[in-house]
């Protein structure tokens, strides 16, 4: 491993050049994979975008950007290495073969009105553009007429709210910003998985939180009929639902709905007063998943955990949510583990619902949520490239003072072809490093996915059990065995479902 005095960080900019975000955070993945390339990042020049590369150390202090400028930066191990990397990327950006190869010229269309030109009947923009140029882009859809799925963030919080009511007066979804996942009349957008059809619909103020629960839903022999992603900020007191409201119309309108489940974490509270008291007219079966509140039977059942909800809606649809344990040791130790949990998530509502599950015990614990903004500057998100999070596991192997290691393998839609190796190989490395040690290093988790996911759940999940880690059949069972593991109280009971939840 190069000297820290070594390393060299290099950019280079390109004046008006644009390409979203997907395209760059594949380009920096490719780049990071090159020998002595310790760190890539390919962002357009925001102001927010700037500031996250400066809180990772990766902005050159001479660098002078525009915001329709994109960047490139590379931190090597020498001055060559960077200058080579920044060499293929910019040839990345350019390539025939990244763009299908042959001689033929792809042209985009530059604006909503040329797409439609192009398409014809579209009902819906997709839109991940950088932040600041999103509201424009989705203005126009909204004036075309079109749903929009805004995958974007970093929109200011009063262009949200103004372009949400400009949606919700045209009866119009707009989902996001910083919407991560949606299925709509079976089409998957974003991260999403291969769910069955059935008759829950899911409105989400929560990405890989609508994910678990879709999943779990799917592994009771249940299915959804739309799930209406709605942005992390739209229970806030300033958004005020506005299209919870929207999406909870839509779906209270639709046969093939039900069953309806709002998941998020805890609105504000006027917000959850007045969404509470609207799920109580809704007509149909409802079940509140927020975050953290107390599990509740009432007109609407509320419970406070992902897969509280899920079993909930599940006992509605008369699928009982009976989730078998997926393999691991469970040795019935009643051995308090030495060391504390460290979790390392790539799914940020996953992270929220580990908190909850350790927190109601009374378990300290650290738990990041790596796909958070100060992790990814300029560098996907580890659900699409898993090897930062991989990284981060090895490096646990070395902490004397962890003994459990919480982990999440999100698949489906978007996510990494085979995310599982890279957490293996992790796993394996951080075990023999604490093992030399004369320590043994826990490491448990869980898979969020389907059978019909293109992953291939059953393979994942082999490739980790036989890395050593203790697979569980819920992200809040893989909580709740860690709370058992380090509290000595494991039982064979200690990861099943709480009987309130399968009532």
């Amino acid at each position: 491993m190069s000297s820290p005095h070594t390393e060299t960080l290099q950019a280079k900019v390109f004046p008006r050049l644009y390409r979203d975000s997907v395209a760059l955070m594949a380009l920096a993945s490719s780049i990071e994979k090159r020998e002595g390339v310790l760190r890539a990042g390919a962002v357009m020049a925001t102001p927010g975008n700037l500031e996250i590369l400066g809180r990772s150390q990766m902005l050159p202090p001479d660098l002078t950007a525009a915001p329709d400028d994109l960047v490139l930066v590379v931190r090597a191990a020498d001055e060559a290495t960077a200058t080579d990397a920044l060499e293929a990327a910019e040839a990345g950006l350019t390539s025939a073969e990244q763009r299908g190869g042959g001689s033929s010229t792809e042209v985009a269309p530059q604006t909503i009105a040329e797409g439609l030109d192009v398409t014809g009947e579209a009902t819906l923009a997709t839109v991940s553009t950088p932040g600041t140029y999103a509201p424009v882009v989705v203005e126009q859809a909204l004036r075309q007429g079109l749903h929009v799925f805004c995958f974007s963030d970093n929109v200011s919080l009063q262009d949200e709210v103004r372009l949400k009511r400009m949606a919700v007066d045209r009866r119009l979804l707009l989902m996001g910003p910083d919407c991560g996942t949606a299925v709509l009349d079976g089409v998957p957008l974003g991260f999403a998985n291969a769910v069955r059809s059935g008759p829950v619909a899911i409105v989400a103020a929560s990405g890989t939180g609508a994910q678990e629960v879709s999943c779990l839903l799917d592994a009771a022999g249940s299915g959804i009929s739309q799930l209406i992603g709605v942005g992390g900020r739209d229970l806030s007191g300033q958004v005020g639902g506005l299209m919870t409201n929207l999406a909870l119309d839509l779906v209270a309108a639709d046969d093939a709905s039900e069953i309806v489940v709002v998941v998020s974490k805890p609105p504000a509270p006027e917000v959850a007063e007045r969404l509470l008291a609207r799920l109580e007219r809704l007509g149909k079966p409802v079940v509140a998943c927020l975050l953290g509140e107390a599990d509740a039977d009432g007109p609407v059942a509320v419970r406070g955990t992902l897969e509280g909800g899920a079993a909930a809606a599940a006992a509605l649809a008369k699928k009982p949510l009976t989730l078998p344990r997926d393999g691991g040791d469970e040795d019935g130790s009643s051995t308090p583990l030495p060391g504390r949990v460290l979790g390392l998530y790539t799914g940020g509502t996953l992270a929220s619902e580990a908190k909850v599950v350790l927190g109601r015990a009374g378990v300290q614990a650290e738990i990041l949520d790596l796909g958070d903004d100060q992790y990814t500057a300029g560098r996907p998100h580890p659900m699409i490239d898993p090897s930062a999070r991989a990284d981060r596991v090895a490096e646990a192997g070395a902490q004397r003072d962890v003994g459990l290691v919480l982990v999440d393998l999100v698949l489906g839609f978007g996510a990494s072809a085979d995310p599982a190796t890279p957490l293996a190989d992790a796993v394996r490395s951080a075990r023999t490093t604490a093992a030399a040690d004369g320590r043994d290093l826990v490491v448990v988790g869980s898979v969020c996915g389907t059978a019909a996911d293109p992953q291939d759940i059953a393979a994942q999940r082999r490739i980790l059990r036989e890395a050593g880690v203790v697979l569980q059949p819920s992200n809040a069972a893989a909580a709740r065995y860690a709370v058992a593991r380090v509290t000595g109280s494991l039982t064979t009971e200690s990861t099943q479902l709480h009987s309130q939840e399968t009532a």
